[in-house]
């Protein structure tokens, strides 16, 4: 089993999405508690959102309409939206380097 740490999952995410150009510490995940006040209550890096699920002994998941990927912190407008990776994609990621620190989900 691979020790955890945040350069390890950085480098890691560096690989699978650093070939189309896409630099992962660029990346936020944006929250809002409601959508009819978009007030951002929710703001990591990509990496450390993934890395702080997995310091606790869980496999990152992300969805819902309250949530988005971002090119700046603390915004949910969506000219700042970052185009080119989906939830979906950032979830199987997620699953695989989960799988690498063999941290499971619980379901």
């Amino acid at each position: 089993m691979e020790e955890l740490n945040i350069e390890r999952v950085r480098a890691i995410l560096h690989s699978r999405l650093s070939g189309r150009g896409i630099d992962v510490d660029d990346v936020y995940i944006n929250g809002v508690y409601s959508l009819e006040k978009p007030l951002v209550t929710y703001s990591q890096t990509l990496v450390w959102a993934l890395y702080l699920k997995l310091q606790d002994g869980e496999v990152p998941y992300f969805e819902g309409d309250h949530l988005g990927l971002f090119v700046k912190a603390y915004t949910f407008d969506s000219i700042h939206r970052f185009k080119g990776l989906e939830f979906d994609e950032v979830n199987g990621i997620s699953a695989d380097i989960a799988e690498l620190f063999q941290i499971q989900s619980v379901v």
